[in-house]
C-alpha cells in the first residue's frame, strides 16, 4: 500500500512521471502494448534523442556543476513502447516506470525494487502541492538539456497507475513531475523552474487524487480528493478505466495531456522527468511520453467545411454560404505576426468571388483566425474556377516558418426542385380519419439534400394521412446552400361532422375481490356505435372483480369508423397487509415486544398462542415458560377489508454478545475504548486484527477493553476485524467474528 498523495509541481522543476511497459532486452507481441528495454532502448539519452525529440529540436546531456556532462546509467525502468489500440491516445514513445518497464504489458510482473529512500526536492514539492508527504522509493529519472530554437516547446504524455482504483481519495499516491529548468519561463523573467505535468487549464498536479473516476474507492473519504483538487469529480472525464486484460497492465490511465511552456529563444534549458513510489515500493505507476512529441510548434493553413458541398471542403459553391481558410499558429504566440498572401488561379476577384485580404495580422495571444471565401452566383454554367492561396514565409524573433499553399475551387450551384401529390384517396373525405396517401419528391440541389413532411426532418417521402378535420400537409426540402427550406402543399377537406362524445359512470370505492359493474355510453358522431373494453367485452357494460385501483379504458366506434376513447376509474381500497415483528428482551427473553408492521391498524387483534389476546397496536406480552407459540394477528381497514397472519415463534434462554461497530479514541472520554458486552456466557477469548491480518490486541477478560494503541503508539484510522471464542454453559463453544472502525 502507498502512503502519499500524488500531485504535480506548482514549483519550478520539471519532472515527468511515466509508466512504461518495457521488456528487459525483449519485445513482446500479440497484445495491445509491447515494450522493448533491450540496449540501447534502456539508455536515457538514446531514448530522448531517437524516440522523444521531434525534427526541429536538438538535445544533449545536461552539464554538471564542474562542466562535465552528467552520466545517466541505463535502467530497466526505461523502455520504448508501441500500442496498437487507439483508445490509449499514444501509439509509441518512451515509458518510465517505478518498476521494470516490462510491467506495463498485461500479464507481466515487474521485479525491480529499490528499498533505499531517494530524496527529491522537486518531487517533494509536488507532494506538498497535493497536501501529502512521504519517503520516495524506486525513483525513475531522465534528464536532458536543449537550446530553445523558438519561443515555446511542448510534448504529449499519459499517466497510469496500479493505485487506480483501490486508493482513490486515499493518503497513498505515487508521485511524478516534468520539471523545466531555465530563465524566463512563460514570460516571467524570475521563473527558473516549473512543473509542466498539470491538469489542463490549472496549476493542479496530475495525480491519483486529482484525476480519477470521480468518487472515492474503498473506505477513503472524498475530502482527500477535494483537498488535492476541488474539481476532481468534473475532471473525471479525463480518466479512462482499463480492465485487467486491457490495453496496459494498469487499472486506469489519463487522457493524453500536452505539457507546454513558453521559453526564451536561444536560451539553455534542462528538463527532468521524474517518477517515484511513495512510502513503499508497492502498486507501481508509469508515465508514457509520445514519440516525436517534444517539438517546436508550427503554423498551419487549414480549410473549413463548406455547406455547399459535402465531399470536398475546398470547394466554394456560387451563391452559398462561404468556405473558410483557417490560420492556426502554435508558436510565437506572444508576437504580433503578419501573414502575407498572394493569390493565383483563373477566378477573378470582385467578379467570381468577394475580394480577399492580402494579409492577416495575429495580435499577441491570438492563435487562430480565418478568411471567408464567398463565391458570387453568376447564373452561368461553366467549369470550375480556381483560387490559390500562397502564404509567404513568416519570420519571428526565433524562427522562420516556411511558405504554405491552399487551393479552392468555385463550382456552380445546382437548383433544388420540390413537388407533392396524392397517390391514394381523394382531396375531400366524408369521415374523420379516412386514409389518404401523399407522396413528396425533390430533385437536384447542392450537396447534401433532404426532404420531409411536416416537422419530421428524418421522415420518408411518403405520408399516410388520416385527418380528423380539414388539414393542409406541407412537404419541405433543403440543400446545404439554403438556410430556409422550400415547400409544396396539399389540402385534404373534411365534410361537416359532429365528433363522438362519451359518457361513463364513476363507481364507488370497493374492497379487493369485490364485484362491480362499470358502464359506458356515446352520443353524436354517426350511429350505430360499437363498444370495446381494453382486455374486456365488446359491450357497453362490464362486470369486474378488481384486485387494485385502476383505469378501465374503452373505445367507441361510430358508423364512420371514427374512434373515441374514454376510461373509468375504479377505486379499490388498499388491501390491508398484516405483518409483525417480535423482539424478546435480551435480559428477560420470555418478555416479548410485538411491533405491528401492518399497512392498516384501524382494527387490531392479537392471539399470543398461550390463550391470551390483545387489542393493543404494539403489545408487550410475558410468557410463563420457554417454548414454541403460534402467534396470530388480525387487522381491518376503515371499510372493513381484513387480513391476518400467523407466525410460530420460539422462546428460549440464550446468550447475548455485542461489539460496537466503531469507537473514537481521541481522549475526550466519550467512546474512547471498545469492549465486548455479553450475557449468558461462562468465558471468552477476544482477538483484534489490523487490515493486514496482524493481531493488535487479545484478552480473555470479559471486563477488559482496548484503547486503540499498539505498544503505546496510536494505531491508524480504518477498519479492524475481530474474532471471539465463546465458552457457553454445558461445555458448548461458539465463534463470532465482525468488523469495527477506529475513528480519530
Amino acid at each position: 500500500m502507498k502512503r502519499m498523495k500524488l500531485s504535480f509541481f506548482k514549483s519550478y522543476k520539471f519532472i515527468f512521471v511515466f509508466l512504461v511497459f518495457v521488456g528487459t532486452g525483449t519485445s513482446v507481441y500479440g497484445q495491445n502494448i509491447t515494450v522493448n528495454s533491450s540496449s540501447p532502448r534502456n539508455d536515457p539519452m538514446w531514448l530522448v534523442q531517437n524516440v522523444f525529440v521531434g525534427p526541429n529540436l536538438t538535445v544533449f546531456s545536461p552539464i554538471g556543476p564542474l562542466g562535465v556532462p552528467k552520466v545517466q546509467p541505463s535502467s530497466v525502468q526505461f523502455g520504448k513502447f508501441s500500442i496498437n489500440n487507439p483508445a490509449f491516445g499514444l501509439d509509441s514513445g518512451i515509458v518510465i516506470s517505478t518498476t521494470d518497464a516490462i510491467d506495463a504489458m498485461p500479464g507481466q510482473s515487474g521485479t525491480f525494487t529499490n528499498n533505499t529512500s531517494t530524496p527529491s526536492a522537486n518531487l517533494s514539492t509536488v507532494l506538498s502541492a497535493i497536501g501529502t508527504s512521504g519517503n520516495l522509493y524506486d525513483k525513475g529519472a531522465i534528464e536532458f538539456s536543449f537550446v530553445a530554437p523558438g519561443d515555446s516547446v511542448k510534448f504529449d504524455y499519459v499517466f497510469a497507475s496500479k493505485e487506480y482504483t483501490g486508493f482513490t481519495c486515499s493518503p497513498f499516491n505515487d508521485v511524478f513531475g516534468f520539471f523545466l529548468i531555465g530563465s524566463g519561463i512563460n514570460g516571467n523573467p524570475n521563473m527558473d523552474t516549473v512543473n509542466l505535468a498539470t491538469i489542463p487549464g490549472t496549476n493542479v498536479p496530475v495525480a491519483i487524487n486529482t484525476i480519477n473516476q470521480g468518487y472515492p474507492s474503498g473506505s477513503y473519504p472524498a475530502s482527500n480528493c477535494l483537498t488535492a483538487n476541488p474539481n476532481y469529480a468534473a475532471h473525471s472525464s479525463m480518466y479512462n478505466a482499463n480492465s485487467p486484460t486491457g490495453i496496459v497492465n494498469y487499472p486506469g490511465f489519463t487522457d493524453v495531456f500536452t505539457a507546454a511552456a513558453e521559453v526564451s529563444c536561444g536560451s539553455l534549458y534542462t528538463i527532468k522527468l521524474l517518477i517515484a513510489d511513495v512510502v513503499d515500493g508497492a502498486y507501481n505507476s508509469a508515465v508514457f511520453l509520445g514519440a516525436r512529441s517534444f517539438e517546436l510548434p508550427t503554423i498551419s493553413l487549414n480549410s473549413a467545411f463548406n455547406q455547399g458541398n459535402t465531399f470536398n471542403d475546398t470547394i466554394v459553391v456560387e451563391g452559398c454560404k462561404p468556405s473558410y481558410l483557417y490560420l492556426n499558429r502554435n508558436g510565437a504566440v506572444n508576437d504580433t505576426m503578419t501573414i502575407n498572401f498572394n493569390y493565383s488561379g483563373n477566378a477573378i476577384s470582385g467578379v467570381d468571388y468577394a475580394p480577399l485580404p492580402t494579409s492577416v495580422t495575429l495580435l499577441p495571444g491570438v492563435v487562430l483566425d480565418s478568411v471567408p471565401i464567398t463565391a458570387f452566383d453568376d447564373g452561368i454554367v461553366e467549369p470550375f474556377d480556381t483560387i490559390r492561396f500562397v502564404m509567404q514565409p513568416v519570420t519571428t524573433n526565433c524562427a522562420v516558418y516556411p511558405p504554405q499553399y491552399k487551393t479552392f475551387l468555385i463550382a456552380d450551384k445546382i437548383p433544388l426542385n420540390v413537388s407533392s401529390s396524392i397517390t391514394q384517396g381523394n382531396d375531400t373525405i366524408t369521415c374523420p380519419g379516412e386514409q389518404v396517401v401523399l407522396d413528396g419528391t425533390y430533385s437536384a440541389g447542392q450537396g447534401f439534400t433532404n426532404g420531409w413532411w411536416g416537422t419530421d426532418t428524418t421522415g420518408s417521402s411518403q405520408l399516410t394521412a388520416t385527418p380528423f378535420t380539414t388539414t393542409t400537409y406541407y412537404y419541405s426540402a433543403i440543400d446545404e446552400c439554403m438556410s430556409v427550406a422550400i415547400m409544396d402543399s396539399i389540402t385534404i377537406y373534411l365534410q361537416a361532422y359532429d365528433s363522438i362524445q362519451t359518457i361513463s359512470n364513476n363507481p364507488y370505492p370497493i374492497c379487493p375481490e369485490e364485484s362491480l359493474e362499470i358502464l359506458s355510453e356515446a352520443k353524436m358522431g354517426t350511429p350505430p356505435y360499437s363498444f370495446q373494453w381494453d382486455n374486456g367485452p365488446n359491450d357497453s357494460s362490464w362486470t369486474i372483480t378488481p384486485s387494485k385501483s385502476d383505469w378501465y379504458s374503452y373505445e367507441v366506434t361510430d358508423g364512420c369508423g371514427v374512434l373515441a376513447k374514454d376510461s373509468v376509474w375504479v377505486t379499490v381500497a388498499p388491501f390491508p397487509l398484516a405483518a409483525f415483528a417480535y423482539y424478546p428482551n435480551p435480559g428477560f427473553p420470555l418478555n416479548v415486544q410485538f411491533n405491528n408492521q401492518s399497512s392498516d391498524t384501524n382494527y387490531v387483534k392479537w392471539y399470543f398462542g398461550d390463550g391470551n389476546i390483545s387489542n393493543q397496536v404494539n403489545p408487550l406480552h410475558s410468557y410463563v415458560q420457554p417454548g414454541k407459540y403460534q402467534v396470530g394477528l388480525v387487522i381491518s381497514d376503515s371499510i372493513g377489508c381484513q387480513d391476518s397472519i400467523s407466525l410460530e415463534i420460539e422462546l428460549k434462554m440464550d446468550y447475548y454478545v455485542y461489539v460496537p461497530n466503531s469507537f473514537t479514541p481521541n481522549g475526550d472520554i466519550i467512546n474512547d475504548r471498545i469492549k465486548v458486552e455479553a450475557i449468558g456466557i461462562e468465558g471468552m477469548v477476544w482477538q483484534i486484527f489490523n487490515r493486514w491480518g496482524l493481531m493488535v490486541f487479545s484478552t480473555d477478560d470479559i471486563q477488559e477493553s482496548w484503547d486503540g494503541n499498539i505498544n503505546g503508539q496510536q494505531s491508524p484510522e480504518g477498519a479492524y476485524s475481530y474474532k471471539i471464542i465463546l465458552y457457553l454453559p454445558f461445555g458448548d463453544i461458539k465463534e463470532q467474528t465482525g468488523i469495527f472502525t477506529l475513528v480519530r
